[in-house]
């Protein structure tokens, strides 16, 4: 079983978190300021191709964006752990997460073993 983080690790993991937070904001706000209205493809063929291109263009930015929310509401939940004292421990089996691993994923909820077992049976984590 892993040690506890000591509290140069947590601020080094809590640095990745808000340095990840800052870079989901940017690219969401980039992916919002794609978003343009999905358009109509009705007319020529060339307005159809273009219409479609912008269109899943659209789609690709709102799947983005999706994406994005779903990592930043990780960061939050890790983050809102750190200041409960319950960061670093896999929510499955209560160890401690190596800290090796949370420098890899800093949001992560679940130890190797945990997360490895949720995976094969089919648990999104």
């Amino acid at each position: 079983m892993s040690q506890a983080l000591t509290e140069s690790q947590l601020k080094e993991l809590k640095h990745l978190l808000m340095k990840r937070k800052d870079e989901l904001n940017v690219q969401m706000e980039d992916n919002r300021a794609n978003l343009a209205p999905a358009e109509n493809t009705a007319g020529s063929v060339s307005q159809d191709e273009a219409g479609r291109l912008k269109n899943q263009t659209r789609e690709v930015d709102e799947a983005l964006t999706a994406l994005d929310l779903t990592e930043l509401r990780r960061i939050d939940r890790a983050l809102e752990q750190m200041d409960e004292g319950t960061y670093g421990q896999c929510e499955e089996c209560g160890c401690n997460i190596p800290f090796e691993r949370l420098k890899v994923e800093p949001m992560t909820q679940h130890c190797v073993a945990c997360k490895t077992k949720l995976e094969k049976q089919g648990v999104r984590v």
